[in-house]
């Protein structure tokens, strides 16, 4: 018995080994067994797997009534849709998730951070304005991002998955507590520009949505609520135990209609 675990332990290790030599671990899969229990994917950017106790993920499955086995939370803190959409072609191609049913996708928000990191890191600027310097920029990111999104929608679709893309919620209207600026602090005329961005975005993983037949989950659609509680935020744009189970209820009524 114990040399048949070791022969084991070998084919294992060395399959990881030539994976990594022959298919790219830096796209963040690396080895991995398939999971065929898993019939749920959700996969995304730190909205999916964030700095919170519970994730939206953690409260979907509980009200679905599923075994946490059948879910995969495949989130990656800051991952932008393009990095996003190698690792998602990585975990269909190598079939890691054989009998998933259902993508629940959420990428395309660090598209923009990213962005305004490099050309307006206080978030000085509305990109709504006549005079503002970036347009010509904002956009190819955003059309880059767009595209990256259709194009994680067909892998999910051509795997067999229904899929789900959601928009994202705005950032909190002010906070002491935010680590995408120098000095931690979103006032609130900071938080209006940002979200200015957020819109822009949302409308283009909408035309996504709608142009490659995904079921869009429309997580936008609750930023009042979410802002009139100051609760529903972990910090300046990433939500709470609270403000999860909101984005929750969000997923459970796109799935069930």
């Amino acid at each position: 018995m114990a040399s048949t675990h070791r022969r084991l332990a070998c084919v294992l290790t060395l399959g990881a080994v030539l994976c990594c030599n022959g298919c790219g671990c830096d796209n963040g899969v690396g080895f991995r067994l398939p999971e065929p229990a898993v019939r749920y994917v959700a996969f995304g950017d730190s909205a999916t797997s964030g700095p919170s106790d519970k994730d939206y993920v953690d409260f979907l499955l509980e009200s679905l009534g599923v075994p946490q086995a059948q879910f995969a939370n495949e989130g990656k803190s800051g991952e932008t849709s393009g990095a996003g959409l190698d690792r998602l072609q990585t975990l269909v191609s190598r079939r890691v998730f054989p009998n998933a049913e259902v993508l629940l996708y959420w990428e395309g928000g660090n598209d923009v951070v990213d962005f305004l990191q490099e050309v307006d890191p206080l978030f000085l600027l509305s990109p709504d304005t006549a005079l503002y310097p970036y347009s010509k920029r904002l956009t190819e990111v955003l059309d880059d991002a767009q595209a990256n999104i259709e194009a994680a929608i067909r892998i999910g679709k051509n795997a067999g998955m229904q899929v789900f893309v959601a928009t994202y919620f705005p950032l909190k209207e002010f906070s002491i507590n935010c680590d995408m600026l120098l000095l931690d602090v979103l006032l609130p005329a900071q938080a209006d520009n940002a979200n200015v961005y957020v819109t822009m975005l949302n409308e283009r993983i909408r035309q996504a949505a709608a142009k490659e037949g995904a079921v869009l989950v429309d997580v936008a659609a609750q930023g009042a609520t979410l802002q009139a509680d100051p609760a529903n935020y972990f910090n300046c744009n990433h939500l709470s135990d609270r403000g999860n189970k909101i984005v929750a209820r969000v997923f459970l009524d796109a799935i069930n209609n």
